[in-house]
């Protein structure tokens, strides 16, 4: 008797975990930019978006935002962006089809976390309650390069330099 109650308890405690686990939601978060490099100043589009793998279709539920990104492992946009009100909104997303926030680091976002010169990284996260796992993306990285101008200043300007500096006057 003691072992058929043990084994009805463990069937009981394998079906509660698994009906558990079902409601639970499995997304694939990905990043990505408009562009692999930007000038210093150029404002940066944000894509994250969520795929959904599974074979019904995903209702996620969060607060706003429901999707942010991460700059350096700094600058968190959702700081910026989160509602005073408590407010839930919803995305479905149907078998095998994504969704995509763009968001843009503009003038704006570029006097909180403004880029210097040389590599970032991005990672994208969504803020859903129903997902299990990472609600983030793999980093992404791109490239911060001065403006055209520098450029043209710098190749000019610094044979002058050596130029009079070797002179002896």
């Amino acid at each position: 008797m003691e072992k058929k109650l043990k084994i009805i308890l463990g069937v009981l405690v394998i079906l509660l975990c698994y009906g558990g686990l079902t409601k639970a939601t499995i997304v694939d978060i990905s990043v990505a930019t408009n562009k692999p490099i930007y000038q210093l100043g150029e404002y940066v589009t944000v894509s994250i978006t969520a795929y959904n793998p599974n074979p019904q279709p995903v209702t996620l539920n969060g607060g706003i935002p429901l999707a942010s990104y991460v700059m350096d492992g700094v600058y968190n946009w959702a700081d910026w962006h989160t509602s005073p009100l408590q407010v839930i909104v919803s995305k479905t997303i149907q078998p095998n089809q994504s969704f995509t926030w763009n968001l843009t680091h503009d003038a704006q976002e570029m006097q909180r976390y403004p880029f210097d010169i040389g590599v970032h990284t991005v990672v994208g996260k969504v803020m859903a309650f129903e997902i299990i796992g990472d609600n983030q993306s793999s980093p992404l990285q791109f490239e911060v390069i001065p403006e055209p101008s520098a450029f043209a200043i710098l190749s000019f300007a610094l044979p002058i330099f050596r130029y009079l500096t070797r002179r002896k006057i």
